[in-house]
């Protein structure tokens, strides 16, 4: 597996192309052949895939094109003692069942643990979709057969400085993480790496972190301004004191109302006695032109 990945990916996706169009297919699986066609109550999910949600939508567009023009590109699956685990197209999978054919077309190969986990992310990395916490789960996958880093990254056809944005994810509080299997697609790659550095610079800010990813779950706000958004200072509360001190409205000396504030309005009262009816349309009119002016 010191070989790139994607590399490998793409030979194998060429010698699928050609043995596509010359294979001729036979409803019985012969082992021999690499190219073939499985009963899809033979094959299992890929126990590694790094997809947490599939789009029903996305599958039954997916169905329809295969309906259309048939299926491009085989599956890929290993050989299990009782079937076979898939490794690469699960999308294609769930739509040949949808439309409830009985076969697929599929490409056998000899994968242990670590290349099946490996050819499954490398597979969905650049495909249309998946989250960068789902390619970041995916990783901790092949861990065990790329302790290295540095060989995780070239496997991975990833730079470095990418390799540990995806890592970061792991470094989120707990709940974070559980919040992200719901909603993989909350924040990027990017935020989850910004996020981990400015609580590790703060530990503090962590007990702000879920009312800002509530605002980007409602799209109050970006991803990219969450490490912002903790650091501001938080608004301190109101003087009830001051909040709750009314203004007094004169007449001379005399005390003819009040103008006061309370967290949902602006209360103004006013004396009959002072206000009579033509005053009272004036200031009517005075406050709707004001009010108009402010939007």
């Amino acid at each position: 597996m010191s070989k790139n990945l994607k590399a490998l990916l793409a030979q194998q996706a060429e010698i699928n192309r050609k043995t596509h169009h010359e294979a001729e297919f036979s409803d019985d699986f012969d082992i021999g052949r690499k190219h073939t066609k499985i009963p899809l109550d033979r094959i299992t999910p890929n126990r590694f895939q790094p997809r947490l949600a599939f789009s029903d939508e996305g599958i039954r567009d997916l169905a329809e094109s295969i309906a259309q023009i048939g299926l491009t590109q085989p599956i890929t699956v290993r050989p299990l003692d009782d079937g076979y685990e898939i490794i690469a197209g699960e999308r294609r999978l769930r739509a040949h069942r949808l439309l409830n054919k009985p076969t697929i077309e599929a490409i056998v190969i000899d994968a242990d643990d670590g290349q099946s986990a490996a050819m499954a992310l490398s597979e969905n990395i650049d495909r249309e979709g998946l989250t960068d916490f789902e390619i970041a789960e995916g990783m901790r996958q092949l861990e065990e057969r790329f302790p290295k880093r540095s060989h995780l990254a070239k496997a991975l056809n990833l730079a470095r400085s990418e390799l540990y944005r995806y890592l970061a994810f792991r470094d989120l509080p707990d709940e974070v993480t559980e919040r992200l299997r719901k909603q993989p697609d909350l924040i990027g790659r990017r935020a989850a790496s910004d996020i981990v550095q400015a609580i590790k610079d703060a530990p503090a800010l962590a007990g702000r972190l879920n009312e800002a990813l509530d605002l980007v779950a409602d799209n109050k706000l970006e991803q990219g301004r969450v490490v912002a958004f903790l650091q501001q200072p938080e608004a301190k509360p109101a003087d009830k004191s001051e909040a709750a001190k009314p203004i007094i409205l004169k007449q001379g000396r005399a005390r003819i109302g009040t103008i006061a504030r309370t967290p949902t309005e602006l209360v103004i009262k006013v004396s009959h006695q002072a206000l009579p009816q033509d005053k009272a349309e004036k200031l009517q009119a005075f406050l709707q032109e004001l009010l108009e002016q402010g939007t």
